[in-house]
């Protein structure tokens, strides 16, 4: 009888919490473009139609474990260029043979952005590797905490033909 009364306690407080998010705006259905996955961008059959896209929420650890693409894209943009364009971190997998050249300059990549710049002259700028599991360094907001420690680590490559298990990004510009 205990566990029953727990059990329904659990689900009242589920339901509430379910409530609370979506008076919030954690409807998935309201949540703009760029906090969901596009499953299908255009579907083979419907062409461009918006009912080809399907909107799914990232989960919350989604935001925490994918710092690593807001590092690399952070450095892809800083990085000098030759003049205006799109810039992209693009992930690349350890030991593919493809090297950012060819991700970069691959057709089926543009195709996977708005129509606008699939037309644009795309190329490598970088390539670079992210390093995972560095240490954690601790909150120094309040104070100086952690200070003549090693935290986060990138290495630079200066070339867009490195393969095997160099980079793990490729810095990626449309013109």
């Amino acid at each position: 009888m205990r566990t029953l009364v727990i059990f329904c306690c659990l689900v009242a407080a589920m339901s509430s919490l379910e409530t609370q998010k979506q008076k919030r705006g954690l409807d998935p259905e309201k949540l703009p473009i760029s906090q969901i996955f596009l499953n299908s961008i255009r579907s083979k059959t419907s062409g461009s139609n918006e009912e080809s896209l399907k909107r799914s929420r990232r989960g919350y650890r989604a935001y925490f474990y994918n710092y690593l693409d807001e590092i690399a894209m952070s450095i892809c943009a800083a990085l000098p260029s030759e003049g205006p364009g799109l810039i992209y971190a693009v992930r690349r997998t350890c030991g593919e043979k493809p090297t950012c050249k060819d991700i970069c300059t691959d057709h089926a990549l543009r195709k996977q952005g708005p129509h606008e710049v699939q037309g644009l002259n795309w190329a490598c700028s970088e390539s670079l590797h992210v390093y995972k599991r560095q240490p954690s360094l601790a909150d120094n907001y309040e104070e100086y905490t952690d200070s003549h420690k090693l935290g986060l680590a990138i290495y630079r490559h200066y070339s867009c033909t490195i393969g095997g298990c160099g980079p793990n990004y490729c810095c990626c510009r449309a013109s």
